[in-house]
Parts: C-alpha cells; structure tokens; sequence
C-alpha cells in the first residue's frame, strides 16, 4: 500500500517539476494524476477480493 502512494507522490512531483521547466503541457500532468489515482484505486480495491483462510 506505501508503494502506491509513493508511486502517486513521485508522479506528481515529476509532473510538478517538469511543468515548472515547460517541459510538458499542463494537460499531461492532469491525466498522469489522473491515471495514478485510477490505479491507486483499483489496487485497493483488490483488498475487498481478500478472504482469510
């Protein structure tokens, strides 16, 4: 679960600094935010699959 918020943290510092530099357009940074949350919680979603033996 700490790597998932790790990967979403890390994108969008990435995203931050890059558009900070002009390297990519604004769009680009929402829909990677976007796509980071959209797994984020598809990922959790997996914990309700779970069932304990």
């Amino acid at each position: 679960m700490k790597q998932n918020v790790a990967v979403a943290v890390g994108l969008k510092a990435v995203f931050f600094v890059t558009r900070l530099n002009g390297i990519t357009c604004l769009w680009t940074a929402i829909l990677a935010d976007t796509g980071a949350t959209v797994l984020v919680t598809l990922n959790a979603l997996r914990l309700l699959r779970w069932k304990p033996v």
